[in-house]
């Protein structure tokens, strides 16, 4: 959520007379009728008065407001004194499940929702881009002990509270080109809504993402909560189709989009999408595992996790050289695949090595987990 007292660079106003989309360029934008004519608030819950412009793009369908002048405008005075939170004393807001009343903040909903629906190694990095008071941030600290944090807000009148936060490595106050380094995860919660051009900015974002990590979004979704349309300093509105849509043309491969964390609120994974080159560079990557396998086929006798694609390929390429297989499956352990056992995981022989044939950070994540269980068997990696 932004608390910024000049308007950034993202939200610059547009200079064109005919108001177009400020996503795709396409136009001109249908207006709403009357909504000119509304009261409006602040994102953080301040009347403001009306003659605000909404329209909706005729090509992608992304509901906006006119971005011109008035509304930077506008805009700019917001964020300069803006109060994040101020009815609670700068406390984040809590939600409430709607059967039973019972409430936790907005930011647990999110990173419980992250932990269940990501598959997310033991230690990484996460960047929170908006970070406000670092409500988010705190949140993950406390659900991801493994992990380091790096803060990116406007404005700089947080930064003793976010960098006191445990493992926080750095907080940024500026533009996205000064932050260093690639994150596992990039957070942006309430923050697409604010920015123009969000597909630009997104691809921005996108160089900061490790090849493999996830981006998560949330948004108000104004497709069942038509209050966030008064919102004057929100320069885009979406459902979760145009915000999949939008994340999409960024580059991204779009994982999960639904209110399926929060109520009233879009929550978004999504990974960089995989294209031609990347693909094809796989190939290279297989061919190392190949001599991987052929290494461990000349040290002794050896076991593959699982009982699949990626196992059945493995052993092949080791010259059938895996003694056994090693699946968690109840229905195959016990069971013989390529004329070798498939053991469960407690059946393993002690002092074994087995090779877990799973992408990152999947790979990882599993091998971390079968460590604690099976201390005395050696999980052997994937190369990369």
């Amino acid at each position: 959520m932004p608390a910024t007292a000049t308007l950034p660079e993202t939200i610059a106003p547009l200079s064109k007379a005919v108001a177009v989309c400020h996503n795709c360029g396409a136009g001109p934008l249908e207006l709403a009728a009357g909504y000119s004519a509304l009261r409006r608030v602040s994102s953080d819950c301040k009347a403001q008065p009306p003659g605000g412009r909404m329209g909706r793009c005729p090509e992608c369908g992304l509901v906006q407001a006119v971005t011109d002048t008035r509304w930077a405008d506008e805009a700019r005075d917001i964020y300069g004194n803006y109060a994040i939170y101020h009815q609670s004393g700068g406390k984040e807001q809590s939600i409430f499940d709607l059967a039973t009343g019972a409430s936790r903040t907005r930011a647990q909903a999110i990173i419980v929702g992250l932990k269940r629906d990501a598959v997310l190694p033991a230690a990484g990095r996460l960047l929170d881009i908006g970070c406000g008071n670092g409500a988010f941030i705190q949140a993950c600290s406390n659900h991801l002990p493994g992990w380091t944090f790096c803060a990116s807000e406007y404005d700089a009148r947080h930064r003793a509270t976010l960098e006191a936060i445990p493992r926080v490595e750095k907080f940024y106050s500026g533009d996205l080109d000064e932050i260093t380094g690639k994150f596992d995860v990039i957070s942006l919660t309430h923050v697409l809504e604010h920015i123009s051009s969000p597909t630009a900015f997104l691809k921005r974002v996108a160089k900061l993402l490790k090849p493999d990590g996830y981006l998560l979004v949330e948004v108000p979704d104004c497709s069942i909560n038509p209050f966030v349309l008064l919102v004057a300093d929100h320069a885009t509105h979406f459902t979760p189709g145009t915000l999949a849509t939008a994340v999409a043309r960024a580059g991204f491969d779009v994982r999960q989009v639904g209110a399926q964390w929060v109520p009233k609120e879009i929550s978004l994974l999504a990974r960089l999408a995989i294209d031609g080159d990347t693909a094809f560079s796989n190939a290279d990557h297989l061919t190392r595992i190949a001599r991987q396998l052929a290494d461990l086929a000349a040290h002794g006798p050896f076991g593959i996790f699982g009982s699949s694609i990626t196992a059945t390929w493995a052993h092949a390429q080791s010259g059938s050289a895996a003694a056994f297989f090693v699946d968690e499956d109840p229905n195959r352990s016990g069971c013989t695949h390529e004329g070798r056992p498939i053991h469960n995981l407690e059946a393993i022989p002690s002092g074994a090595k087995v090779f877990v044939g799973l992408p990152e950070p999947l790979a990882t994540t599993v091998t971390s987990r079968l460590s604690v269980r099976r201390p005395d068997v050696t999980f052997v990696l994937p190369s990369t």
